[in-house]
Parts: structure tokens; C-alpha cells; sequence
């Protein structure tokens, strides 16, 4: 019976589910106006699974139910709705009955319970679905966003979420549309600059030292969180040194009741002021800056006796100046320290130096010998040439040594001997003696490529106007004299030590604009091997660049380069035998030289004005360290972090 009841009442819901539709349909065909409307919804105690089906086939939207989602609706209603505004309604019973359709990427709408969608719901973009759950991202211009959450929170709907950040100024809400709405009109109504700045132009203090006294007055100056609730002023402190002048920012209140303090302790410092002074530099050099001040003491001395002659010292260890004068010269002084006593700018000059060269050699050569032994008929017949090896009268001389006096015949062989050592290539020859004389004949080829691709990037970081050298390179030694004395006693020889590598100077000047003025000397220099085997001494290749160029920050210029194609064509033989065709080769030596150099030099200059400059530069030529010794020896883990971490360089 139980079950006959259950089945009865279902089909009860299925027929009034059924007529309700089929009123529907036909209150629609009878409505033919513009506004599409015809649709009216009355359900009584209907199952919301037939609800939703229902749903679906009015609006053609596809609908993925959560098994949780059971229980009955009613629904009653006079008026005509359109098929959007029957959407709407549909959304409402749903976020009645504890449950919210989400939009699905594939455009079907999921149907589950209003706990933990959420997480599920899309960012806003643009066009919302009535009644679900939707991200939007604001941002305030001036206010917390922490302190903003707290006046948020209260017009949420208890299963919508809000993120927000300590100290920031980005919300992130999830709820239904009309709460977002309400959300945004109390952002728009908290987030209104009411900050207060004041300018305070000083006159006895430093504006450091003031900017100092109000942040240990203020702690940090910026607000701290203490259990979700915000303890402190948040007034900001700005010192302009060039004009002695504190900038205030923040609260009000707090801003009056510290121009007030500021302003006493300009007051006090007058009253205070001796006949001697002490200034801490922090950026200049004390040195310069006495020279500076030296030479503008004596427009002071006419105004005061001269018992009070101005007069001024530095201290190196305290790296502190010390005037001594009337207060109000002092006053003057300290005006012209202060204005030169600031953070100089700093650049970063980077080059990039490209020298790709090819050389190519090649060397063929016949060489043959005929000749007599002493009394023999035999002439001497022979083909030498200087550029061709071994040498082939020096082989015939060793070989004939054997009939000289043994003096002689070590020489010979030692000739012999050094010829062979500077042979190179591939050598064919033959060669005998007999009784009537001497004969032989040597074929030697010779080919040389040689290839490089040198690539550069030397950099350098210097101040404003401060000369820097950067070198990588050997300190190589040359022979710059020899000496003999009577009968070969005490020689001596003389060495001059000069530098081969990569040599960068720079002289940079910051200008109006951020155009920086370099003056560079750019030298690239090394040895050559291939002129050092043939040359007694040391031979050096060297390129350098010297000029003045304007770069704006941060662009890269050319400074100039080498674009160079020699070709040296040598040419031996024995006239008119060499001309011979075929059998001419037999009578002549080639040289074939090829030297192609393309060298280009590039630089960047990089102002750093502030050690926010400086972080991200940094950390660019540490990540390519890293990468380079990871690469190197296969690890993870770069030895330079560990070296960093030993350094407490992360714990900062």
C-alpha cells in the first residue's frame, strides 16, 4: 500500500507538471505580442527533478544535476514571463531551496548545493548568469583592503567567499551578482584619497636626520596587522636633500601633530647652534667636498672679524666634516653640503665584442738536386726555395759531411736537423749518392684552416663621472733590448711587461634626459701563434676603439667595426722551365694565403639610479651564472646559492 501511495502521488505531480506546461503552450499561442512574453509557472509541491527537466526544455539550456539535489518546490505565479525572466525565477527557487546552477565551460549549467560551489565559479566577464555564483577581481585605488573586507563581509551571502591581502589593494569576491553590486558601491564610497601632505622647507636640521626622527616615531610607517585588526599611523616621510625639505603624507591628525614636532626641533637647533659644527656625510667624498668649501671661504670672511675666520676639516675614520664658523655661515656651509652630498647615479656598461676570422694556407713545392763529387764531371743542378721545407741543400750537406773535416761536418748536420724540425704537411722525397756525385728530390704540400669565433660581453659598473677599467687578460713579458759586453761577458737583456687580453675603459656622464655621454677605449688583444712560430719574438694581434659616443638609457649602439679580406698569392720557380705545362710544377713553389676578419663591437649603457635599479641586474647576471653551472656539472643546485646562503644573503 505504501508503495502504491508513493506511486499514486507521483503520478499526480507528473499530471499537474503536465497541465501546467499545456496551459502554458496554450496561453503562449494565443499571445502573438512583440514582447515574447506567454509564460506562466504555477507548480504546487512539485518534484524538483521534473522541475528542472521541465526547465530545460522551456529555455533549451542543458542541465547536469548533482544527486544530492531532491525535494519538492511551489511556485505560484499570475503574471506573463518571458523565457528569461522564467530562467530567473528558476534560479531563485533553487538558491531557496539551497542549491545554485553553474555555468560549465561547455555552456551547460550544473545544478548541486550552494556549499562549495564557490570554488566552481568563473571569473566575470561581462555577461553574468542571474542567480549563480561569480568571481569578480576589484581593486582600490587608495584604501586596504583588508579594512575594506571587514565593511564587505556582512552584505555577503554566508556560502560566498573573500580573499584579501594585509597592506593590499586587491579583492577577490565570489557571491551572486547583487552582492557584488552591493560590494562595489561601499568600495566606491571608502576608497577616496584623505590623506594629508604637508611640505616642511627646514632650515637649521638635516632633512635626513628628520626623516629619520619621524620614522623612529612611527615605527615602520606602515600599518601592522595584530589578530586581524590594524594598529599603527600610516604617515609616509620623504626627504629631499638638494632643498633641505620633509614631505609628509598620511593621516591628518597625525601629519599636524608631526610638522608641529619637526618645526620645534628646526626652532631648537638655532638656540643650539655653536660656534662649531659636525656634519656626517653619507654618499660624497670628504675630500672633494673640503676642496669645494675652500674655495668659497673667503666670501665669507669680509662679513665676519676676523677673530671668526670660517674654517673647515675632514675626517676621515668618522668620514664626518667639521666647520667651524658663526652660526649663520655655518648655515650657508651646510646648504652647499647638503645639495652636494647626495646618492650619485650609478651605470652599467655593457659591451659586446664579436670577432669571427678564417684563415686559410696552403703550400706546394718540388725541389731536386744534382751534383758532382770532387773530380767529377757532374755540374750542380738545383731548385731551392725560402718558403718551402725542409731544406733541401742542407739534407745534401749533411749527407756529404762525412768527407769534411769533423768540424764542418756537425754543422751541417745540425742544419739538416733544424730544417727537418720545421717541416709541416705531408713530404715525399728520395734521394742517394754514388761515385760520381749526389742526387735527390723532395715533394712537400702544406694546407692550414684555421677558424674562430670569439664572443665578449664584458661589463663594468661605475658612478657618474667616475672612470672604471675592466681587463681580462695576461701580463706578457717582451724582449725590448739585449746587450753584449767585451768578448760576449755580461749580457743583459731588457724587458718591458705589457697586458694582452680584453681591456675595457669607460668614462660615463649622465645628461639631461637619461642620455649617458661615454667615453670608451675598447682594446682586444692577443698573441698569435701562427706569426710567433715564424717571428723571433712574440707577435700580438690587437683591436681597439677609442671614442666618444651618446646613448640613451638602457639602448645598445654600434661603436664601430672591422670587415677585412686579404688575399696573398706567392709565387717560385725556375724561369721558363716553370712555364713548361704539367711538367712546369716540377719547377715552381705555391703559397696561397687567406685571412677574412669581422670584428664588431656593441655597447649598452644601463642607468641605476636606486638600489630597486640595481636588484633586478643583479639577479639577471646571477641566474646566468646558474644556468652556466648547471649546465656545466649536471646539478639542480647552483654552488653560488650555497655560497649566498652561507653568506646569509636569503635570510635578508
Amino acid at each position: 500500500m505504501i508503495k502504491f501511495g508513493k506511486f499514486v502521488t507521483k503520478l499526480f505531480v507528473i499530471i499537474s507538471v503536465a497541465l501546467s506546461l499545456a496551459a502554458i503552450s496554450a496561453h503562449a499561442q494565443k499571445n502573438t505580442s512583440s514582447s515574447s512574453k506567454g509564460h506562466v509557472v504555477n507548480l504546487k509541491d512539485a518534484d524538483i527533478r521534473a522541475f528542472i527537466e521541465d526547465m530545460s526544455v522551456l529555455t533549451g539550456k542543458t542541465f547536469i544535476v548533482d544527486p544530492r539535489v531532491t525535494g519538492t518546490v511551489t511556485v505560484t505565479s499570475q503574471a506573463e514571463l518571458s523565457k528569461s525572466e522564467v530562467f530567473a525565477v528558476f534560479m531563485d527557487v533553487l538558491r531557496v531551496r539551497g542549491f545554485t546552477a553553474v555555468p560549465t565551460s561547455s555552456g551547460a549549467y550544473r545544478v548541486t548545493l550552494i556549499q562549495g560551489a564557490a570554488q566552481d565559479a568563473p571569473i566575470k566577464n561581462g555577461r553574468t548568469t542571474v542567480g549563480a555564483f561569480v568571481t569578480e577581481i576589484l581593486k582600490l585605488s587608495h584604501g586596504d583592503a583588508s579594512n575594506a573586507s571587514k565593511l564587505i563581509k556582512p552584505v555577503m551571502h554566508s556560502q560566498g567567499r573573500l580573499t584579501s591581502t594585509p597592506g593590499g589593494r586587491v579583492l577577490v569576491i565570489t557571491d551572486y551578482p547583487e552582492n557584488i553590486r552591493k560590494a562595489r558601491k561601499i568600495i566606491d564610497a571608502m576608497d577616496v584619497d584623505q590623506a594629508a601632505i604637508e611640505t616642511i622647507a627646514l632650515r637649521n636640521i638635516n632633512a635626513r636626520d628628520a626623516k629619520d626622527a619621524v620614522r623612529e616615531l612611527m615605527g615602520s610607517g606602515k600599518p601592522q596587522i595584530r589578530n586581524n585588526v590594524v594598529i599603527g599611523e600610516t604617515v609616509k616621510a620623504v626627504a629631499i636633500e638638494a632643498t633641505n625639505t620633509l614631505v609628509l603624507r598620511g593621516d591628518p591628525a597625525s601629519v599636524a601633530q608631526l610638522k608641529a614636532m619637526v618645526l620645534r626641533m628646526d626652532q631648537a637647533s638655532v638656540q643650539l647652534r655653536g660656534r662649531v659644527s659636525v656634519i656626517a656625510l653619507r654618499f660624497a667624498n670628504g675630500d672633494d667636498i673640503v676642496a669645494v668649501l675652500e674655495k668659497i671661504l673667503p666670501t665669507f670672511e669680509d662679513k665676519v672679524n676676523k677673530g671668526e675666520k670660517p674654517s673647515v676639516a675632514y675626517d676621515p675614520g668618522s668620514n664626518a666634516l667639521i666647520i667651524s664658523a658663526t652660526p649663520k655661515v655655518q648655515e650657508a656651509l651646510e646648504t652647499v653640503v647638503r645639495r652636494l652630498d647626495v646618492r650619485r647615479p650609478q651605470v652599467l656598461v655593457e659591451a659586446i665584442i664579436v670577432d669571427i676570422s678564417d684563415t686559410a694556407a696552403e703550400d706546394l713545392g718540388v725541389q731536386f738536386l744534382l751534383a758532382g763529387n770532387e773530380n767529377s764531371a757532374l755540374p750542380l743542378l738545383s731548385t731551392n726555395y725560402s718558403r718551402s721545407a725542409p731544406n733541401l741543400l742542407a739534407l745534401a750537406g749533411a749527407l756529404a759531411g762525412n768527407s769534411v773535416d769533423a768540424v764542418t761536418s756537425g754543422d751541417l748536420q745540425d742544419a739538416a736537423v733544424s730544417s727537418l724540425l720545421g717541416l709541416t704537411g705531408g713530404t715525399i722525397g728520395f734521394g742517394g749518392s754514388g761515385s760520381s756525385g749526389l742526387f735527390g728530390a723532395i715533394l712537400n704540400a702544406v694546407k692550414n684552416d684555421t677558424d674562430s669565433n670569439v664572443l665578449s660581453t664584458p661589463f663594468v659598473t661605475t658612478l657618474d663621472n667616475v672612470p672604471a677599467t675592466f681587463l681580462v687578460g695576461q701580463v706578457v713579458p717582451f724582449t725590448s733590448g739585449e746587450t753584449l759586453g767585451n768578448n760576449n761577458n755580461n749580457p743583459f737583456r731588457t724587458i718591458n711587461r705589457e697586458e694582452i687580453g680584453i681591456k675595457l675603459e669607460v668614462l660615463p656622464q649622465i645628461n639631461q634626459g637619461d642620455v649617458v655621454r661615454l667615453e670608451i677605449k675598447q682594446e682586444v688583444s692577443s698573441i698569435s701563434v701562427e706569426a710567433s712560430t715564424v717571428a723571433a719574438d712574440l707577435v700580438t694581434n690587437k683591436r681597439e676603439i677609442s671614442t666618444t659616443v651618446l646613448a640613451n638609457d638602457g639602448e645598445i649602439i654600434v661603436l664601430g667595426g672591422l670587415m677585412q679580406d686579404d688575399e696573398q698569392l706567392f709565387r717560385s720557380q725556375v724561369p721558363i722551365l716553370g712555364d713548361i705545362p704539367v711538367l712546369g710544377n716540377l719547377f715552381r713553389s705555391k703559397n696561397n694565403i687567406r685571412r677574412r676578419t669581422n670584428l664588431m663591437v656593441f655597447i649598452r649603457a644601463t642607468i641605476i639610479r636606486s638600489g630597486d635599479d640595481a636588484t633586478p641586474l643583479t639577479q639577471q647576471k646571477m641566474d646566468i651564472i646558474r644556468r652556466e653551472e648547471r649546465r656545466r656539472i649536471g646539478a639542480e643546485k647552483s654552488r653560488l646559492d650555497e655560497a649566498l646562503r652561507d653568506m646569509g644573503y636569503f635570510d635578508k
